[in-house]
């Protein structure tokens, strides 16, 4: 969708305190050839604070950054894909509840990972649609649960704790919205359903897997490519034309060669320097890496940005950004 008149007018991170990926393969938490294969240095890690309240501090402060009046914002979108905090805690309007002066609309998104880019389509599609709201405030949330530890949970990518946030407006901002694309395959939702019981042998187990895999696999990569193609499309932009691409932080040994190669992106272009401090934020390598490259002074005003993403299940967004002017934020070492 191409749109007109949108823009992100700030946005803000609030991350755990980083966990030292060796510290995690000297405790024998960590397979150190995992750790070699996805090349982390460390893990935002948060055991004190649930997820919802790390999106109220990022929301609390890209509002304070932005200018906007609590009263001014129409709606708070809140994605994540974790539990945000007690049994029967509603986590949008727990962000809303804390935040706005009054009412307002209070949306949830679930999307999976691909939970940022589906939450700013929505937010752009509330102000766009004649609703006569000028500004959204959009958050995400995750913190890694349960007795397993993180490094254990997925043999790929290493779950970080933190939350972002991102208010959307119409009229002016620090980066135009220029395009976003959100594909949905739900086909292949049950593909690695398969019972190894039901078969004589390993073999003919692993056979069934690779036949009902290798279907989605092609499927999912031609997703992942027609989100970005029809992005960039509807944004008159070409892959060429792109300064910096935000890519989730699923790690090395995840990255899509092909991908990469086919639009042109290459390192030194993203934010894997970076990401590779924070781990995987789910829904939140994307507003987090956008909220990376602008407090640090790396994006120009007429540049840019790819914000790229995708969920299991599945589902893949883009979104292409263009770059107003700087913000005048100070930067944080932390992040």
């Amino acid at each position: 969708m191409r749109w007109d008149d949108l823009y992100v007018n700030s946005c803000a991170m609030a991350l755990g305190a980083r966990e030292p990926v060796e510290t995690a393969v000297a405790d024998g938490r960590y397979d150190p050839a995992f750790h070699e294969a996805h090349d982390y240095l460390s893990i935002a890690v948060a055991p004190d604070r649930d997820a919802a309240a790390l999106a109220v501090d990022a929301a609390r402060a890209a509002i304070a950054r932005s200018g906007a009046a609590p009263d001014a914002i129409g709606a708070f979108i809140h994605t994540y894909t974790t539990p945000q905090g007690p049994d029967g805690l509603q986590p949008a309007l727990y962000v809303q509840g804390r935040l706005a002066d009054g009412r307002a609309r209070a949306i949830e998104v679930r999307q999976g990972c691909n939970g940022a880019i589906a939450a700013l389509e929505v937010g752009c599609l509330y102000l766009a649609g004649g609703t006569g709201l000028r500004t959204a405030v959009l958050t995400t949330g995750d913190k890694h649960h349960g007795e397993a530890d993180r490094y254990r949970d997925d043999q790929g990518c290493v779950p970080a704790d933190g939350a972002t946030a991102a208010v959307l407006s119409r009229g002016d901002g620090i980066a135009r919205v220029l395009s976003t694309e959100v594909v949905g395959d739900g086909r292949f939702t049950d593909a690695a359903d398969v019972d190894p019981r039901r078969f004589a042998d390993r073999r003919e187990y692993r056979a069934e897997l690779k036949r009902r895999l290798l279907p989605m696999l092609q499927a999912m990569a031609e997703a992942k490519r027609a989100s970005l193609r029809i992005a960039l499309d509807d944004a008159g932009v070409s892959s060429t034309g792109v300064g910096r691409w935000v890519l989730p932080n699923t790690g090395r040994f995840m990255v899509d060669r092909d991908f990469r190669a086919e639009f042109g992106i290459d390192d030194s272009r993203t934010v894997w320097d970076w990401g590779r401090t924070t781990g995987h934020l789910t829904v939140g390598d994307q507003i987090a890496g956008l909220t990376h490259l602008l407090e640090t002074g790396a994006l120009e005003p007429g540049e840019r940005v790819v914000l790229i993403a995708d969920g299991v299940g599945f589902s893949f967004g883009c979104a292409v950004l263009e770059v107003v002017r700087k913000p005048a934020w100070p930067t944080d070492d932390d992040h």
